[in-house]
């Protein structure tokens, strides 16, 4: 596949192939297909601009260079060396250098709704590759607390906090953590959903503060996001009802016919069985010289009829 520097400017035949593989793999209710892929396309636009990050920060890690002259034959190996020069040569672009300055900016300048400025110090690089390489550097998992501390303290989190907002989230949070679990680490959640809510008053304009800010407060809430989304979820629900009801019904079905099958089988043995050892017994009586010997059963067979 040929890689591009963002998943939209891929080309269509590309994009509509990724969603095939996506739709071999896994299943759905048809009436559910436009809110999946919808889902599916802004998973898959984020992964990528992560992947793209992580791209341009092994070149840059490997070449020790901020140069991105000097990023070329330095990129991952997932990536060939042509695509990689490629994607370089777009980094090192006027407009890409201007566009990432402004999106960086505006990341840590962005107005909230109470006046202050909502910021954080990770600049491009998505919430979801920081706790990652955070929790590869510390080898265990991190709580939000420190996740948050991590993003909205300078000085690697040990700092003084980038606004009085961040601030004050974290503190409602730990106060209500250590209220609810007490003061000791291991006693406490690596997040409490409930606590996070009331700590940041509730989502605004479907994000959750202190996440991700391209993931959905349906995400985060694990709720759906419209009267709409829960129709189709009830629907869905109701489907795989009916599915299963169908399964248990065939099972049934299944199982009677084996009970049948098993129990001809069955009768057709001792039948079977029954016919051998008559034989048997009139073979010993000719030895022994019994004639005429009549068998106590309906089939009315006699010795003299062998």
């Amino acid at each position: 596949m040929v890689h591009t520097p963002t998943f939209c400017s891929m080309q269509q035949p590309i994009r509509d192939g990724l969603w095939d593989r996506f739709m071999d793999k896994y299943g759905w209710p048809t009436v559910n297909t436009f809110d999946v892929y919808d889902m599916w396309k802004v998973t898959v636009k984020d992964r990528y601009r992560d992947m793209m990050n992580d791209a341009r920060e092994k070149a840059k890690t490997t070449s020790q260079s901020d140069n991105p002259t000097n990023w070329k034959g330095h990129g991952p190996r997932w990536i060939r060396a042509k695509h990689c020069d490629s994607l370089v040569n777009y980094w090192n672009t006027k407009k890409w250098k201007k566009k990432n300055a402004k999106i960086a900016k505006e990341n840590h300048l962005a107005q909230g709704k109470d006046g202050e400025r909502k910021k954080h110090i990770v600049g491009l690089v998505s919430f979801v590759i920081t706790k990652k390489r955070l929790e590869k550097a510390m080898d265990r998992p991190i709580s939000q607390l420190e996740f948050f501390n991590h993003v909205h303290r300078k000085n690697q989190g040990l700092g003084d906090f980038v606004d009085k907002k961040s601030k004050r989230v974290h503190d409602t949070y730990k106060t209500a953590i250590e209220s609810k679990y007490g003061t000791v680490r291991n006693n406490q959640p690596e997040f409490d959903l409930d606590s996070w809510i009331d700590a940041v008053n509730g989502p605004s304009k479907g994000h959750v503060y202190g996440f991700c800010p391209g993931q959905l407060a349906s995400l985060v809430l694990g709720i759906p996001t419209s009267p709409r989304h829960s129709i189709l979820a009830r629907d869905e629900e109701m489907n795989n009802l009916k599915s299963e009801l169908a399964i248990a019904q065939n099972t049934i079905d299944e199982n009677s016919k084996r009970i049948d099958d098993l129990t001809v089988r069955l009768e057709r043995v001792e039948r079977n069985q029954k016919i051998e050892k008559r034989k048997i017994v009139r073979s010993m009586l000719r030895e022994l010289n019994i004639p005429n010997f009549q068998f106590p059963s309906s089939s009315g067979f006699r010795n003299d009829d062998m």
